[in-house]
C-alpha cells in the first residue's frame, strides 16, 4: 500500500491553532460550520446547503493558485490534532491600498475556549509582520456580543457605528506606525 502525504501551507501559528489552506477534505466540517444557522446568523444571514459549501470550498482551493489573491481563505486546527481537523476558518482580504480586514468563524462546538481572541491575535501578528499591511479593520453587527468583546477587548480601536441594511454594524480599526 502506498501512502500518500500531502503538504498544507500553514500560514502562521498560535499557541493553540494553525492556520492553514483548506483541502477537500475539510467538507464535512465546513459544512457543519456553514450549515449551522448560529454560526452563520451574523455573516451571512441563513445557512448554506452543501452543494453550495461544496462549491465555495472548491473555489477557496482554487484562489491558492493565484498568484496575488485579494483574499487569503485559511482553515483553522488545534495545533494538537495530528490530523488538521477543521474548527474554522479565518481570512484576510485587501479591500483596497487603505485597509486589509479580517475575519473569522467557528465551527459552535469550538466556542467559548479563547480561540476567537487568539485568531484575532493571530490575524493581526501576521497581517503586519509577514504581509507588512499597515492597517486593518475588522467589523462586526452590535447585536454580536460575544465577537464584540473580542474586539473590544483586542489592540484595534472602536471608530464608530453604521447602519448596513438593518444591521447596525462596528468598525475596529488599527494602524502599524
Amino acid at each position: 500500500m502506498i501512502k500518500v502525504v500531502i503538504m498544507l501551507q500553514i500560514y502562521f501559528r498560535t499557541n493553540r491553532l494553525i492556520a492553514r489552506q483548506l483541502k477537500l477534505s475539510d467538507l464535512e466540517q465546513f459544512h457543519t460550520m456553514q450549515s449551522n444557522m448560529k454560526v452563520m446568523k451574523y455573516t451571512l444571514g441563513r445557512t448554506k446547503t452543501k452543494e453550495e459549501n461544496a462549491a465555495e470550498l472548491k473555489n477557496i482551493i482554487s484562489e491558492y493558485t493565484l498568484s496575488e489573491p485579494n483574499k487569503i481563505v485559511m482553515g483553522l486546527s488545534e495545533v494538537s490534532d495530528v490530523t488538521c481537523t477543521l474548527i474554522g476558518t479565518c481570512a484576510i482580504t485587501s479591500l483596497d491600498e487603505e485597509f486589509n480586514e479580517v475575519g473569522y468563524r467557528l465551527l459552535e462546538e469550538s466556542w467559548g475556549n479563547g480561540y476567537g481572541r487568539e485568531i484575532l491575535e493571530g490575524l493581526l501578528t501576521y497581517c503586519f509582520d509577514d504581509l507588512k499591511v499597515k492597517k486593518v479593520k475588522a467589523e462586526v453587527e452590535k447585536e454580536n456580543i460575544y465577537s464584540v468583546r473580542i474586539l473590544e477587548s483586542s489592540l484595534l480601536n472602536y471608530v464608530r457605528e453604521y447602519y448596513e441594511g438593518d444591521n447596525l454594524v462596528r468598525l475596529y480599526v488599527i494602524e502599524k506606525d
